[in-house]
């Protein structure tokens, strides 16, 4: 399906030797275009997975702060009774240890910063689809006082800021391209979400029921 689409979607190639400044000018506006949409579906990829790992780490410290705390003691009593096995207070302590590990891990990745930094890039793109467009309008409101040499120093100098814009920046993931191709082609579609950061939440939404269940397990039958 998604194969299909990008075929349809595909421009006429013109060689670069007929190529005029209008020409440049509306492709130039298409590819800007297909960029914003882009980092538009990069920042809410990435302000989702800042949501998800919110609610992940909040139920990973939850149940490292429990199993702490059994491990421990919270009374001799039961402490003696239930929980006084070896296999739990280890258990416990690698899972308290990843616990800290795993938040460190997404203190580094930034999802926030970086869902913010695509938010801002996309306005910026924007700003220059409609400095393109203003050169349309121009081109076709006014006489040939204005010579064709404004339109390619302007052209030059919008494409130059957008590529200064793209430098030194995060590219978007594949899946950011293939679900605003679908959106935009208002396909009933969903692509799945196979990058690094979406396996590894869910991987942890797993680790939060696993580990509580090992941990009965070893109570039952220890």
């Amino acid at each position: 399906m998604l194969n299909l689409i990008l075929g349809g979607n595909h421009l006429s190639k013109v060689p670069y030797s007929e190529r005029d400044i209008l020409y440049e000018i509306q492709h130039k506006i298409s590819t800007l275009n297909k960029t914003r949409d882009n980092k538009i579906k990069q920042s809410l990829r990435l302000e989702k997975y800042t949501e998800l790992w919110k609610v992940v780490t909040f139920i990973l410290n939850i149940e490292a702060v429990i199993f702490v705390i059994l491990s421990i003691g919270a009374g001799s009593s039961i402490k003696t009774a239930f929980f006084n096995n070896d296999y739990f207070v280890i258990i416990s302590s690698i899972f308290s240890i990843y616990v800290i590990l795993i938040q460190y891990y997404i203190s580094e990745q930034r999802y926030g910063e970086r869902a913010l930094k695509a938010h801002y890039q996309q306005l910026h793109i924007e700003d220059l689809i409609l400095s393109l467009k203003n050169l349309l309008i121009m081109k076709n409101s006014t006489d040939d006082l204005i010579k064709n040499s404004y339109f390619v120093n302007e052209y030059n100098r919008i494409i130059n800021e957008y590529q200064i814009l793209l430098k030194n920046n995060e590219n978007h993931e594949p899946i950011d391209y293939q679900m605003a191709i679908l959106e935009s082609s208002n396909v009933k579609e969903k692509k799945k979400d196979f990058t690094k950061d979406n396996v590894m939440i869910y991987a942890n939404i797993v680790f939060c029921i696993l580990v509580p269940s090992i941990l009965i397990l070893v109570l039952i039958f220890t």
